[in-house]
């Protein structure tokens, strides 16, 4: 698995999406662009998720809800607000402006550690930080003044910023990290053990060089590997390949150097990912039209003669697509799988920019989708039917797949997606040609598709009554069975338990928001109906920690 550093579409995934697409799989968030969207999932849920540890005498899963819980912003002071009871406390002052601190991280990812975060003193740029438990949360200790951003640690471990300068907050002691110099980005390894550190701005396009600093937290080593092109760089999660391209090179970080991988190419395929895989694919710079597969200790072969352009999709390591010229000079698509053709396909135009895609997670079918000849596809991928191409839907344009909110505990042999049918100006929502909802709204809508084995279920959202992207007024339904429900309605955002797994049970809503006041309506969805829980509130401080590498600031 890989993080992504740069994005050259907005539609497409920009950088922290990607990220959070195996994280979280929610797309419910808000009825914003595609690349906003994902970018609100990052706070889906003020909580780690159900304690799965005890099955009940059924064989299913069971969650305790008392540690679970929203915070939110009402006047100037937080509260909390518990699941499983529907109870308030109130911890105090938070903002001197009344500013709502939108993103922050609460808690860690471990349903053993009974920890989380709060703030007062916040300003809109900075805040004081503490620290206590759910069960006793007005009981608090700070951990510092004047922080910028911070992240928790699964370990109950604090990286936070003060004044210019990356702490660790560990056992009620700081240790200085890192001191700033310029904006920097912080990249968290998957084992939260390490940090890449790079320059904040760069411009796409172009080489930009910089110095880039791998520390490793815990060892208090700091690494600095000089003149890096952060604008095409790529790491794992793990930080086990860290890699960038300049100077049609490629090169890997490794012991304080920069090892040449392979030279003479154009830009690797899905090049934003190539630290990743386990080959890099590539033209020759004097060769265009010959595509070559290259691994990491030099070896090369050659994969196509009459190379025209890949195919920009979320990248699987046994999985290449590609155009190429046939015998006609006509484009045709080729796809490989563990390095062997799985189908070669006509009647495919564009290019890069034009092929879209989408695989499912624990699917067997491959959809690609021609923006020209506005037509989807699916390939199956395994099985004796292995290579077949099927054409599951015609003349509809600005497709857009949810692919990554898609969670499923058994196969998944359908796609979710929106797109707009030929001749109108609004989207449709689609479960492989069928259509759930034909108008869900000029905007991009949310939706997810949850498979629980016994049963699967459709939760999005209609953008119906939204004006612009920037508009937050939504509008939730449900489709199971062939049967469209309506959960509410006038939503300006919500904080959700799980909300997708329980259906929106216990989750808070706020509702009938009224943009001069700055304030509305808390709500929660208790069996079925909306209870009121406050009035006047302004917002939800959403959890932005992740399991996952992500971008610290």
């Amino acid at each position: 698995m890989s993080k992504k550093i740069t994005s050259k579409l907005p539609v497409i995934l920009c950088f922290l999406s990607i990220c959070l697409l195996a994280i979280f799989t929610s797309a419910c968030s808000s009825g914003k662009k595609p690349a906003e969207v994902q970018q609100e999932n990052t706070d889906s849920d003020n909580n780690d998720g159900p304690d799965t540890s005890n099955p009940d005498k059924s064989g299913n899963k069971t969650a305790s809800d008392s540690n679970n819980f929203s915070l939110y912003v009402k006047g100037d002071n937080l509260y909390m607000a518990r699941y499983d009871n529907s109870e308030i406390i109130d911890l105090g002052p938070c903002t001197t402006n009344g500013s709502v601190m939108k993103k922050f991280s609460i808690k860690g990812y471990n349903k053993k550690l009974d920890q989380i975060c709060s703030f007062s003193d916040y300003d809109g740029e900075t805040y004081t930080l503490y620290i206590s438990t759910s069960k006793t949360p007005t009981e608090r200790t700070k951990v510092a003044d004047k922080v910028t951003v911070h992240s928790t640690l699964k370990n109950g471990d604090i990286l936070y910023i003060s004044n210019k300068e990356l702490f660790l907050y560990k056992k009620g002691k700081s240790i200085s990290l890192f001191k700033e110099k310029e904006e920097v980005e912080y990249i968290l390894s998957e084992a939260q053990d390490k940090l890449l550190i790079i320059p904040d701005s760069r411009n796409y396009g172009k080489e930009d060089l910089a110095n880039v600093y791998l520390i490793d937290i815990y060892k208090g080593t700091n690494t600095v590997y000089s003149d890096v092109n952060i604008n095409s760089f790529d790491y794992s999660y793990d930080f086990d390949k860290i890699c960038y391209f300049k100077n049609n090179t490629v090169y890997q970080l490794k012991d304080g150097n920069s090892k040449v991988i392979v030279k003479g190419i154009n830009e690797p395929y899905n090049y934003i990912t190539f630290a990743s895989d386990k080959v890099i694919y590539a033209s020759k710079t004097n060769e265009p039209t010959s595509l070559y597969r290259f691994d990491f200790n030099g070896n090369e072969d050659l994969v196509s003669n009459t190379f025209v352009d890949f195919v920009e999709f979320k990248k699987e390591e046994d999985l290449l697509a590609y155009t190429e010229k046939n015998s006609k000079g006509e484009n045709i698509l080729k796809i490989k799988q563990n390095g062997k053709i799985l189908g070669e396909y006509e009647d495919i135009q564009g290019n890069r920019d034009k092929l879209s895609e989408a695989l499912p997670s624990k699917s067997k079918y491959w959809y690609f989708f021609s923006e020209e000849n506005k037509k989807l596809w699916k390939v199956v991928l395994e099985g004796s039917k292995k290579g077949k191409i099927e054409l599951l839907n015609t003349n509809i344009s600005n497709f857009y797949n949810f692919a990554y909110s898609q969670d499923s505990k058994k196969e998944n042999n359908s796609l979710l997606y929106i797109a707009k049918i030929e001749g109108n100006d609004y989207y449709s929502l689609f479960l492989d040609g069928n259509i759930i909802n034909e108008n869900v709204g000029k905007y991009y809508p949310s939706a997810h598709l949850e498979n629980i084995g016994t049963e699967s279920y459709i939760i999005y959202a209609d953008t119906l009554s939204q004006t612009s992207y920037e508009d937050d007024n939504d509008t939730y339904h449900i489709w199971e069975n062939g049967k469209d429900t309506v959960i509410v309605k006038n939503i300006k955002d919500y904080s959700g338990y799980t909300p997708y797994v329980n259906k929106f049970e216990k989750t808070y809503f706020l509702t009938d928001y009224d943009e001069t006041q700055g304030t509305g309506t808390l709500k929660q969805y208790l069996n079925g109906e909306l209870k009121d829980i406050d009035s006047d509130v302004k917002g939800f401080v959403k959890n932005n920690t992740i399991t996952f590498s992500t971008i610290f600031r």
